[in-house]
């Protein structure tokens, strides 16, 4: 089974995701056209999960969704911001379930394309 890993870069100056031209290294260094990048600082890596939402958008880490959860006999809306674990080597809703779990997956957006957004996520959790 092969196995593609995706990845999309933003660009903090150019306030935009690309990923021409990019790559990683065996021990995550990104590289630009083959050249080691100066300051990396200035780029955001976001790993493709493998999965789409319900409208055929890829899904990547940071990404914010929405998603059903059907808790006796009734079904209820979330949002949440998906993250990389570590620990268990999958994705996961922030403070929550691994993203394989959840059903009626929607992409709202990201926290660089919708700062506005992930501002209102952010308050609603506190």
């Amino acid at each position: 089974m092969a196995f593609t890993i995706r990845f999309r870069v933003w660009d903090k100056q150019e306030k935009e995701f690309t990923q021409k031209g990019f790559s990683l290294t065996l021990d995550g260094k990104l590289l630009k056209f083959g050249q080691p990048i100066s300051n990396e600082d200035n780029y955001v890596v976001n790993s493709f999960t493998g999965l789409k939402d319900k409208y055929d958008k890829d899904l990547f880490e940071e990404d914010i969704i929405e998603h059903t959860v059907a808790k006796g006999g009734n079904l209820t809306q979330h949002t949440g911001v998906i993250r990389y674990n570590n620990e268990h080597g999958a994705f996961y809703l922030e403070n929550g379930p691994p993203i394989l779990q959840l059903f009626s997956i929607r992409k709202v957006g990201n926290p660089y394309e919708n700062p506005v957004l992930y501002d209102l996520y952010l308050k609603s959790k506190s």
